[in-house]
């Protein structure tokens, strides 16, 4: 009887472990996603990324547009910026210079904006060298075979492809909450703060149940977020949302042990790589989209920019 209990309690505790839920955070277009403002500004924006990273033990990667920091003759103050990120603990990884999109480059000027896309990074990060190459817009190459010279090039540099699995859109809902900063309307920005959190939430339930479905298990998720002042001022809610969640914070390394970063038998052109796994096995998705309240301003913006 002692044994058969012990038995089943081992057996619990295995199947708890092959439960567990984990996720790397990463953190696109460093050192500022969306519409550019001063250095203050944008050093108080890092500050906040870097207090909610210190306060969970998040083991992150930022992905870094070297061209961003050449704006309004600022790199100097943008490069310290950049720096900070280093002495926070967070990894640097390569973005591309120009955040330019593999999708319709040719694959020689997608290398060579590639290139130019660590200079700086690489000597901040010495001794060590930048590790992870992120593609701008989730875009691969045009064919398999483009994307597979892309990585066998960036690998000759030490480079690994950094996929995601779950994309909570902040790039989107950034313009809600600029709009409302730019009123100076606190309970607006405190709205919006508190519906992205439900929001990513909503994403990181679907993307669980779409695993589920593909694998029959929980899989090491990466989550794209980007260097905004939206995920700065919520990454504490959000990890405090996915700490609720079950979820233990890995980094990107022990992300990429998972077999589902394979790249899937169809070529579907996306780094979303539970996308990619979706239409490999012909499933359709069809994820959950941020409300008309949290959308609309994006749209403004876009439909005022043509």
């Amino acid at each position: 009887m002692k044994l058969s209990s012990f038995l089943l309690l081992f057996l619990l505790s295995v199947n708890l472990c092959a439960q567990t839920k984990e996720v790397a955070i990463t953190i696109d277009d460093l050192p500022l996603n969306g519409a550019q403002f001063e250095t203050a500004r944008l050093r108080k924006m890092t500050e906040n990324f870097l207090a909610a990273i210190k306060k969970h033990q998040i083991p992150a990667v930022g992905f870094v547009n070297e061209r961003l920091l050449y704006h309004n003759s600022e790199a100097d103050a943008r490069i310290a910026i950049l720096k900070l990120w280093l002495d926070g603990g967070v990894e640097l990884g390569n973005h591309n210079f120009s955040h330019l999109g593999f999708a319709n480059a040719a694959l020689a000027d997608y290398e060579d904006d590639f290139v130019r896309g660590d200079a700086v990074t690489r000597l901040l990060m010495k001794p060590n060298k930048p590790r992870y190459f992120r593609h701008p817009f989730l875009q691969q190459g045009k064919t398999a075979a483009d994307e597979k010279a892309f990585e066998d090039f960036a690998a000759t540099r030490g480079y690994k492809m950094a996929p995601v699995t779950v994309d909570v859109l902040d790039w989107m809902i950034n313009a809600a909450h600029a709009k409302a900063r730019s009123q100076n309307d606190e309970a607006l920005v405190k709205r919006v703060g508190e519906e992205y959190v439900q929001f990513a939430a909503q994403r990181f339930d679907y993307s669980d149940q779409i695993a589920q479905e593909l694998f029959g298990r929980p899989i090491k998720h990466i989550v794209l977020m980007h260097a905004n002042e939206l995920t700065a001022e919520n990454l504490d809610a959000l990890a405090a949302m996915l700490k609720n969640k079950g979820y233990k914070f890995i980094s990107v390394e022990e992300a990429l042990q998972d077999p589902i970063y394979q790249m899937p038998e169809k070529y579907f052109g996306s780094s979303d790589r539970l996308g990619h796994w979706a239409f490999s096995k012909g499933k359709k998705l069809n994820p959950p989209q941020p409300s008309e309240f949290l959308q609309q301003p994006y749209l403004d913006h876009q439909r005022n920019r043509r």
